[in-house]
């Protein structure tokens, strides 16, 4: 985890130790939190029968699931 500064424009900067490497990311809301997702260059395209608010709400499951096992993994 790391410390870090949020300017007068609310930018923030990603320390080097962090593996992130995107030029683009998706922040949510996430209690009081936020999850920064990092967008990919190439975006492959599918189709997909499922309506846009359950492939949200299953991107938000998947992404609270890999957070409490990122965490449960750092006690």
């Amino acid at each position: 985890m790391s410390l870090v500064k949020v300017d007068s424009q609310r930018r923030i900067y990603i320390p080097k130790e962090i593996p992130f490497k995107a030029d683009k990311a998706i922040i949510m809301p996430y209690g009081a939190s936020f999850l920064l997702i990092p967008v990919p260059e190439k975006i492959i395209e599918i189709d997909v029968k499922a309506s846009i608010q359950e492939l949200k709400k299953r991107a938000e499951e998947k992404a609270r699931e890999e957070v409490t096992i990122g965490m449960d993994k750092q006690k």
